[in-house]
């Protein structure tokens, strides 16, 4: 029983790296479109606020508009690192504006 236990608990904690990383990278790409610039770090796409169109589905838009924050604050370290599904912090290059897991095995994902 453990071992099957073992094995759901790895596929959900690798679902859910796989879509921290898409967010991230979409949060990224935002900034960079708002800002003409990488963020300078993780923790600023947390800090910084932006307005983003209110959209429900495929509705048209309703020309309204609400502030969010590119990433959420949610899973960081004492330090305010943001965390991965593992529990490691992610690296975050602000030159290149990539993103990735510091997670044994999972570096290049």
């Amino acid at each position: 029983m453990i071992p099957k236990y073992q094995k759901v608990t790895l596929a959900a904690q690798e679902a859910a790296l796989k879509a921290e990383l898409a967010n991230i990278r979409t949060g990224i790409k935002l900034f960079q479109i708002i800002h003409g610039r990488n963020p300078a770090s993780l923790r600023e796409m947390i800090e910084k606020k932006t307005l983003l169109p209110a959209r429900i589905g495929t509705a048209p838009p309703s020309w309204s508009f609400f502030e969010d924050r590119y990433l959420l604050k949610n899973a960081l370290d004492a330090e305010g690192l943001k965390l991965d599904a593992f529990g490691n912090p992610f690296f975050y290059d602000p030159v290149k504006g990539e993103v990735r897991s510091t997670t044994e095995g999972y570096e290049n994902w």
